[in-house]
């Protein structure tokens, strides 16, 4: 099973941007400020708003995401600001890359657990620290992959967008397990007649990235300091009832 590969204006349709956007930057322009950033990468950019939102608070801006059609499209439909540069890539490819150090290095959303093994995802934060300017910040954003908390938010809340005459109906699924969560992106789309014009369940394996595991693969790869905070990224982070996290790794 491959991680997700879908459409990224079918990705755009089902975000609310503009909500989004208004919840995060907030969070992610006081880091900017509270470390003097001048140089923010985002790996998993996916479709590159969060750049485009944060192009007024830093100097240089880069986005690396696997998918090419992903960044093409970010390119067209997205970025506007002239200080961000999108390249395709991933955690991966970041030794083999020819770029200066970040104050701020960013992955948001499961891009992390995505990587699907522990092995990888070691490597990534392995990866991402030697990226860091002196002083920098790491934060990575994923699901609270506490059992109880999994199960009881296992189907999120269908959302129902309308574009043209079509509707869209996207939902997302999780099955927990001990070692690897699946994780499914159900699509389908409703033709004017009310015929299904199209239907696909995109799935993919996330390693299941527990707060003790996290933390653990964290303190290994030499992060001086560690800070988990909750969903709102205002409160500290509560295990039993927070259904995702950020976590700041400082260099």
């Amino acid at each position: 099973m491959k991680n997700f590969r879908y459409d990224p204006r079918l990705y755009d349709l089902q975000i609310n941007w503009k909500a989004r956007l208004d919840r995060e930057v907030e969070l992610l322009a006081g880091i900017i400020e509270e470390y003097d950033v001048s140089r923010v990468l985002d790996i998993g950019c996916g479709t590159a708003h969060h750049l485009q939102a944060l192009s007024g608070y830093a100097d240089q801006l880069t986005g690396i995401d696997p998918l090419p059609d992903t960044i093409e499209y970010a390119r067209k439909n997205v970025i506007k600001a002239g200080n961000v540069c999108l390249r395709v890539g991933g955690f991966e490819d970041l030794n083999n890359m020819d770029m200066q150090d970040f104050g701020l290095i960013m992955s948001l959303g499961n891009t992390l657990p995505l990587l699907g093994s522990r092995r990888k995802v070691k490597l990534a934060l392995k990866h991402c620290r030697n990226k860091l300017a002196k002083g920098g910040v790491a934060l990575f954003q994923f699901l609270n992959f506490n059992k109880s908390i999994i199960e009881e938010n296992c189907y999120y809340q269908p959302k129902v967008v309308m574009e043209g005459k079509n509707q869209y109906i996207f939902l997302k699924h999780f099955e927990y397990g001990r070692i690897k969560t699946r994780a499914d992106f159900i699509i389908t789309e409703i033709g004017p007649q009310k015929e299904v014009a199209q239907f696909g369940v995109n799935s993919s394996w996330m390693c299941t990235l527990k707060k003790n595991l996290f933390l653990r693969m964290a303190r290994n790869q030499g992060y001086s300091k560690i800070r988990l905070l909750g969903p709102s990224g205002k409160k500290e982070f509560d295990y039993g009832r927070d259904i995702s996290l950020y976590a700041m790794l400082n260099k």
